[in-house]
């Protein structure tokens, strides 16, 4: 079997961490959605391919009430010190305004956090309010239970791609302050994070720094978010000698836009590192940076009907924020998605009373797994049958009104309203309905 490194099985398990994120359109009760979020991660755990190849079996999820955050605990193979656990924290799911508005509260005052221990210096740490409201969604469910049995866990590490990685700094810092309480049993905390966003001030990130010496922070050179906020502001800036992204005539080329002062996604990135408000936030040490070579991964070339500057930075900013995308650059194998993806329903309309037998197709080279239920809107379908080989689901229509998206829901997650807006993706897919007189 391949001999996988620690940060690729880290990247990989959180990877794992949005499967069954969002409740489905029609509605789960808290328990239904931890038990649909269990199987999908319990599913993906399993399988052998990955550089997880199957080790790794999960032991807890933890849903905040309002749905905001999750967290899984997962136990791996033990090592020469005993036994080996990962609690694994999601990044941001987009679309979810809960999890935006975390991602955004970065401006005005920055609370003390003091949940991480004193530093010896008398610098209290901080962190942004997005950042402490996310942190107080995942110590608010029964995490800390998890650690308290003496002996159970010798190593764990605590992982996050994205927002899950701003948050790992916190909950590491967290977990650390209660073993040395003597309120968590845990022999050795590892902190490792991916494509994080900065969560707090110089006096955290020192105070990091200092508690985690050995913590591995990764990051793709090309990616965004990572660069939110301590050095957001400087992309535009430096476009001659470090263009973001870099154009065709550029050593190493890409495929651009490039980010300037004086263009439109110049523009909206300083806009958006104004939102700081004059807080100064500073990143924990990073590893040397991924995609920094002479010949750096770069989605290559952009949908013909994506011709805007501004929406061709969306799509790119979009592939190198992706965990395949850290996931490739780790030479990990990628995370294949189950998610259902939905490319036309038909036929688009039927009465107000339902009773309409609509066939949903697939996107291209996807098919939908045996578990898929079906929402028009917010109603679910009367009935439906899932084909053998997936290639269709026909669904029967419940009573409604209006236009309503049809959305397929398994134990991996949602799919994606389409048309997007604005759509991105060049394709005509669709998955509207109309209810009519």
């Amino acid at each position: 079997m391949p001999d996988y490194s620690t940060t690729q099985i880290m990247m990989t398990l959180a990877a794992l961490a949005p499967d069954g994120a969002t409740k489905r359109p029609s509605g789960e009760t808290q328990d239904q959605h931890i038990a649909r979020i269990s199987k999908g991660i319990a599913a993906q755990l399993a399988e052998p391919g990955l550089a997880t190849q199957g080790q790794w079996s999960l032991k807890w999820v933890g849903l905040t009430q309002d749905g905001a955050n999750l967290a899984y605990l997962t136990q791996g193979p033990n090592d020469s010190n005993g036994s080996v656990y990962a609690l694994v924290l999601r990044g941001t799911v987009m679309g979810d305004l809960t999890d935006l508005a975390e991602d955004m509260q970065v401006g005005g005052t920055m609370p003390n956090f003091t949940a991480g221990g004193a530093p010896p210096n008398g610098l209290q740490p901080k962190i942004s309010q997005g950042a402490k409201l996310a942190f107080d969604h995942i110590v608010g469910t029964d995490l800390l239970t998890q650690f308290v049995v003496p002996g159970r866990c010798q190593t764990l590490y605590v992982v996050g791609h994205s927002l899950g990685g701003a948050m790992a700094t916190t909950i590491a810092l967290f977990l650390q302050q209660q073993v040395s309480d003597k309120v968590a049993s845990i022999g050795k905390i590892l902190p490792y994070t991916f494509a994080a966003p900065t969560s707090g001030d110089a006096a955290f990130a020192a105070w990091f720094d200092q508690q985690f010496p050995n913590a591995v922070c990764t990051y793709n050179k090309y990616d965004v978010v990572p660069n939110a906020w301590a050095t957001l502001a400087s992309l535009p800036i430096d476009w001659q000698t470090n263009p973001f992204y870099p154009g065709r005539t550029n050593n190493p080329p890409g495929p651009g836009p490039t980010a300037t002062p004086d263009n439109d996604v110049g523009k909206q990135i300083a806009s958006t590192a104004a939102g700081t408000k004059g807080n100064i936030y500073v990143q924990p040490t990073q590893q040397p940076p991924l995609n920094s070579g002479p010949s750096p991964t770069f989605l290559p070339s952009y949908p013909p009907t994506v011709t805007a500057p501004m929406d061709q930075f969306k799509v790119q900013l979009g592939f190198q924020h992706a965990s395949n995308t850290y996931l490739g650059l780790l030479n990990a194998p990628l995370v294949p998605s189950y998610v259902p993806a939905v490319a036309s329903v038909s036929p688009t309309s039927g009465p107000l009373t339902g009773d309409t037998s609509v066939t949903i197709l697939p996107q291209p080279e996807s098919r939908f797994t045996r578990d898929c239920v079906v929402d028009f809107g917010i109603i679910a379908a009367k009935s439906l049958t899932v084909a053998a080989d997936g290639s269709s689901i026909i669904a029967k229509s419940p009573g409604g009104l209006g236009t309503v998206d049809i959305r397929v829901t398994n134990i991996y997650g949602t799919s994606a309203a389409v048309p997007a807006d604005p759509n991105l993706s060049g394709k005509d897919y669709s998955d509207k309905f109309t209810f009519k007189l």
